[in-house]
């Protein structure tokens, strides 16, 4: 049987291997396949490229919401939402050789509700990419910054994303769903559409960007609903991820000399095959990922962020203890 060699990370900033690869001259970032210094801050640093940027390689990848969803938010208006959100990034029009746009070369599909709510992954049977409320507890540090968490599988060799799991901070954090940006939203909440328009910019192997404008970057202000909506520098990113061609841009080392990848054939079947239920062979991962925390985007407020940016390194510690690289049979 084929051996799978993953390693379990998340992009809180940005992740990576061993080699280099050049960063495009705007501020979106892409995860990679080794994790960020502790005091890394892509806004004063720009983005960590070391080691090999995260793609999925099939046409079209599913998801799940677990079923019982949040008592704060029901099971059909966090679908709607979510499904807005990937939306967002996946009919995202971007430049082609020619003159004209066409839509990057990825789709999202929502392949039902599943029973299982744990950030997992099964190198030999059937798995779920699960979105998944926390009501009861924060199963991660700093709760009271941090809104949620993206875990992502990835093959450390090529940085092909194998899973992607999504948490909902619903215990610490007061969420809300509104029809519309004009719709008035309370200082103290928190735009749903907003925060998972940023996590499924993770799922598709976005991190975080030094814009502060931009949907990926790490702060999100309460109240606001400004991160449903993507920037020029996101839409940059997700285009640079996946052009038109139906190509994925990957490390220029691995697929000279232009890291050019073709995507395989749509299929929205996780990895393995696709079950409802936990698998018997894996427990939960263990550590962080990626996540969208409280704070202002400004660096006019000193306690705000002094605040964030103690969550932001905390996030990355998490994540680097957390990677480890595990061999499937």
């Amino acid at each position: 049987m084929r051996l799978e060699r993953l390693a379990r990370w998340s992009p809180a900033v940005a992740l990576s291997a061993g080699l280099s690869w050049t960063a495009p001259a705007w501020a979106f970032c892409r995860t990679t396949t080794v994790g960020v210094p502790a005091d890394y801050q892509p806004s004063d640093q720009g983005c960590w490229t070391n080691g090999h940027p995260l793609y999925w390689k099939n046409a079209c990848v599913g998801y799940s919401l677990q079923r019982i969803a949040s008592k704060q938010i029901s099971y059909d208006d966090a679908s709607n939402s979510i499904a807005e959100a990937f939306t967002r990034w996946t009919s995202t029009p971007c430049p082609t050789d020619g003159t004209g746009f066409s839509r990057v070369s990825i789709d999202v599909r929502d392949l039902g509700p599943v029973d299982c709510g744990l950030v997992e992954y099964d190198s030999s049977g059937p798995n779920q990419h699960v979105i998944v409320f926390r009501d009861d507890q924060w199963p991660h540090n700093d709760s009271a910054n941090t809104l949620a968490l993206t875990t992502v599988t990835f093959n450390p060799d090529s940085g092909e994303i194998y899973d992607a799991d999504m948490e909902i901070n619903s215990a610490d954090q007061k969420l809300t769903v509104v029809a519309n940006a004009s719709q008035p939203i309370q200082p103290s909440q928190y735009d749903f559409l907003s925060i998972v328009t940023h996590e499924t910019g993770h799922f598709l192997g976005m991190a975080h960007s030094a814009d502060t404008r931009a949907t990926m970057f790490a702060h999100y202000s309460p109240g606001s609903t400004a991160m449903r909506l993507l920037t020029s520098d996101d839409v940059a990113g997700i285009c640079q991820i996946y052009p038109p061609d139906g190509t994925r841009i990957a490390d220029p080392a691995l697929a000279p000399p232009d890291g050019k990848v073709p995507e395989d054939a749509c299929d929205p079947t996780p990895r393995h095959g696709f079950t409802t239920q936990c698998s018997s062979n894996t427990g939960s991962k263990s550590g962080g990922g990626c996540a969208v925390v409280t704070g202002s985007p400004s660096r006019g407020g000193a306690p705000l962020l002094v605040g964030a940016a103690t969550t932001f390194a905390a996030i990355r510690r998490r994540r680097r203890r957390a990677r480890r690289l595990t061999v499937a049979h």
